[in-house]
């Protein structure tokens, strides 16, 4: 019999950014393949054990993993946008996407890493995106803070692998979110986006959970620090 890897019966995830989008997606995903998912957001999750704060709070990583009692896996897909020219965004707008993207992915995976060694290793998947590798007008801010995560994960791959710790991410392209909505509002500029995906439209926030839960599962036990494009082919283009 073939090792069943994409079942995560007995396992726990942690999946912040759970109440909508791509974290909603995801934490669904887990839970359909048999993982005991715990659902981190602002606001109440529609799937898992419902955990409500914001990653900002330095204190809310280990009062969360405390109460999950340690996870598996951990999968990071809190995140926000400020679209605005990347020399004129404000400094509170600056200092709560940096803290939001980069400083909350950080300090999960910082207050984790000790459940994960106790458990003999795991698996981190980050939430990036395809604005970490290419400069987008109008969101070159986000497009850093989310670079600094591909940066991240790659760096603590190296540093985290003797411990049996895995790390991860996907760089969604365009997907039907709340992020994406005032941009897909303009039909012409949806249409021009449309023109130039290999495979014809944009992605559903459930096309994203299947690529993360591979790099979550048995099934990629020898993939570390990689950044999984998921964008339709956009990036070729």
């Amino acid at each position: 019999m073939p090792e069943p890897r994409f079942d995560f019966t007995g396992r726990t995830a942690l999946v912040t950014g759970a109440a909508r989008g791509i974290g909603a997606a995801i934490a669904q995903a887990l839970a359909e393949a048999g993982a005991t998912v715990w659902s981190l957001d602002r606001d109440p999750s529609p799937s898992g054990r419902a955990l409500i704060g914001d990653v900002r709070d330095p204190e809310l990583p280990a009062r969360v993993l405390d109460e999950t009692g340690g996870v598996d896996h951990l999968v990071l897909a809190a995140g926000i946008q400020v679209r605005t020219a990347g020399a004129e965004i404000a400094e509170d707008d600056w200092q709560r996407l940096a803290d939001t993207n980069l400083g909350g992915t950080y300090r999960m995976i910082r207050a984790a890493v000790p459940h994960l060694r106790r458990r003999g290793g795991g698996s981190v998947l980050a939430v990036s995106s395809m604005s970490a590798d290419r400069a987008v007008a109008g969101i070159v801010p986000y497009g850093t803070t989310k670079a600094a995560v591909s940066h991240l994960i790659r760096g603590l791959a190296v540093e985290l692998g003797a411990d049996g710790i895995r790390l991860n991410g996907i760089a969604p392209g365009y997907v039907r979110t709340a992020m994406t909505e005032p941009l897909l509002a303009d039909e012409a500029r949806a249409a021009r986006i449309r023109e130039r995906i290999p495979l014809g439209d944009l992605a559903d926030p459930a096309e994203m959970a299947g690529p993360a839960l591979f790099l979550l599962s048995g099934a990629a036990r020898y993939v570390t620090g990689q950044i999984l494009a998921v964008d339709g082919g956009y990036a070729l283009t």
